[in-house]
């Protein structure tokens, strides 16, 4: 290495700085990587002491299909090893990656690259946003973001939003789970988890979104506000889940449910579409349940309610209370 060294000085001072820097990233990349590592900028230094070279101005760098650009960088070396370790980009860089019709980008106030490790830190401001044929299909705003590469999971933290197609989800923390095209497969929300879709809200724990089944779940106090048939259905439980493909909600644990004049509680229920319009116009509890409707509580072992025409159902051991009634008789007389 004490001969690498003395070649670059002399290099160096023979040929300029651009020249130094170079051979040391060709010497020290072949034992990393597969591919070449290429940095362009105005001005580059470097000194063997620190293991540190400095680019200024206009720096490009392209590894793989990735391309970082941005006004200044530093790589460290290191001093064990001399080999790259990472790289570190200032005064809001981007990333970008293209593969196969897909385009993902990344701006941040600081950009750090884990040669090594192949993965990619953005810090201040971050946004990713991935676009296929011309078009944003998903955009991500946090605090910071980490991608690896080799797991190709892409975790994002502090003040996390999210817009997937017609989805909007807010968090203090997501992680993305994504195929080897590129494709997104899964999102996992935790922390003051909240998902939007056209005119409903989805507020849980944590929420997990399966973007092959298309399917969300919230987990722990979550609630739900959701357009039906041009009201507002409201629902409180431990667990919901949401799958797009049938337009059907499932709620389980302390169920609580407010439609219009009705207020219905039990273990579980079941929100399903119109066969013809596919709008939610039926919700079934299953388990003991207790439904409170004009003043009149009926419990059953399994309830239906209708949304259009309004009309309910119980049956399995019914009980119904109808409260006050001589008084009620008393006032129509």
């Amino acid at each position: 290495m004490e001969k690498l060294n003395k070649k670059i000085l002399n290099t160096y001072k023979k040929y300029g700085i651009f020249a130094a820097v170079s051979l040391l990233l060709v010497s020290c990349s072949a034992f990393v990587f597969a591919a070449d590592l290429k940095i362009q900028a105005d001005r580059q230094s470097f000194k063997a002491e620190e293991n540190k070279a400095k680019f200024e101005g206009n720096v490009k760098v392209e590894y793989e299909d990735l391309t970082v650009m941005g006004k200044r960088a530093e790589v460290n070396i290191d001093p064990k090893s001399k080999k790259l370790k990472d790289a570190i980009f200032f005064d809001q860089p981007y990333v970008l990656q293209v593969k196969k019709g897909k385009t993902n980008e990344i701006k941040a106030n600081i950009i750090k690259m884990s040669l090594i490790g192949k993965k990619v830190r953005a810090e201040g401001n971050t946004q990713t946003t991935v676009t296929e044929n011309a078009q944003p299909t998903a955009i991500i705003n946090a605090d910071a973001q980490e991608y690896d590469s080799n797991t190709k999971v892409l975790t994002a933290t502090g003040s996390v939003i999210i817009f997937y197609k017609d989805v909007e989800t807010f968090s203090d923390k997501a992680v993305a789970n994504m195929s080897k095209e590129g494709d997104l497969q899964k999102i996992t929300l935790t922390g003051h988890g909240r998902l939007k879709q056209k005119d409903s809200l989805i507020v849980a724990d944590q929420f997990i979104y399966d973007a092959i089944t298309e399917e969300a779940f919230g987990i722990g106090n979550a609630y739900s506000d959701v357009s039906m048939d041009e009201t507002r259905i409201q629902v409180w439980s431990n667990r919901q889940q949401y799958d797009k493909k049938s337009n059907v909600m499932m709620a389980s644990g302390n169920v609580h449910v407010i439609y219009k004049d009705y207020d219905a509680k039990g273990p579980k229920a079941t929100v399903y579409p119109d066969p013809k319009t596919n709008k939610p116009n039926k919700i079934v509890f299953v388990g003991r349940s207790k439904i409170t409707n004009e003043g009149r509580t009926i419990e059953a072992d399994r309830i239906e309610m209708l949304v259009e025409p309004k009309n309910f159902f119980a049956e399995g051991n019914v009980k119904t209370l109808i409260p006050n009634i001589q008084n009620a008789q008393q006032k129509d007389l």
